[in-house]
């Protein structure tokens, strides 16, 4: 009996430190299925509609289609990878070179200008070298970082793209392929808008249901264990 006992501790130990080493293995990739669970189909932050809406009526952009590239792009800036291999960055992830202006003659062809000195954020910078980065929110810089001041340059970015809100199909795929080379990016983004123009679900961080706040806990758990 206690050898049966024996045995079936040592098999829970096992399987425990079997499922720890796998999460471990591939922590960031449950993370962001986790996010995307969290939020669903149809879910964006309600904290951040109205970022959305202010951004798309000064650029006469559709707020649903900026949420849909936050979603896509970040998990609305949930993702565990905020910086992009290539060095895109922020919650709308812009290349740097786009975001300070590619008349800037530091950094890479692909416009990462990582350790260059350059200060990002600086209006008077972006204005001399031509950049898309805007200082949304007031406070005199122009953040990449900032959800506000991405927002409103992503609207801005789509705006120049000739998106408006009622921009046909073809104009929002060249808008968002110039947006982010990717075919997969597109219709991933596409289907997503799409998604939101049939119904959405503001999440609200104050008011989850029970599925919901069991999600959020394990969020909570799981970024302490990497954190």
């Amino acid at each position: 009996m206690r050898k049966v006992f024996r045995l079936s501790i040592l098999f829970v130990l096992i399987v425990l430190i079997g499922s720890s080493i796998i999460y471990w293995q591939n922590r960031e990739r449950v993370q962001n299925e986790l996010y995307r669970t969290y939020y669903g189909q149809s879910g964006v932050p309600a904290e951040n509609i109205d970022i959305y809406e202010q951004a798309g009526d000064r650029y006469g952009v559709d707020w649903k289609l900026l949420a849909a590239i936050h979603r896509v792009e970040t998990i609305f800036s949930k993702s565990s990878a905020m910086q992009s291999s290539v060095g895109a960055i922020g919650p709308f992830q812009f290349m740097p070179k786009t975001w300070v202006g590619w008349g800037y003659e530091g950094g890479t062809s692909l416009g990462d200008i990582e350790h260059d000195g350059i200060d990002l954020t600086d209006p008077d910078a972006i204005k001399q070298y031509g950049g898309l980065g805007v200082d949304a929110n007031g406070d005199g810089k122009a953040d990449p970082t900032d959800l506000t001041d991405s927002a409103h340059t992503a609207a801005k970015y789509l705006n120049q793209h000739d998106v408006t809100k009622s921009s046909d199909r073809a104009t929002l795929e060249s808008a968002l392929f110039e947006y982010n080379r990717s075919e997969q990016y597109v219709s991933d983004v596409l289907d997503q808008y799409d998604d939101y123009q049939q119904q959405i679900e503001p999440i609200d961080v104050n008011a989850l249901d029970f599925k919901k706040q069991t999600l959020a806990q394990l969020l909570r758990i799981s970024l302490r264990l990497t954190n």
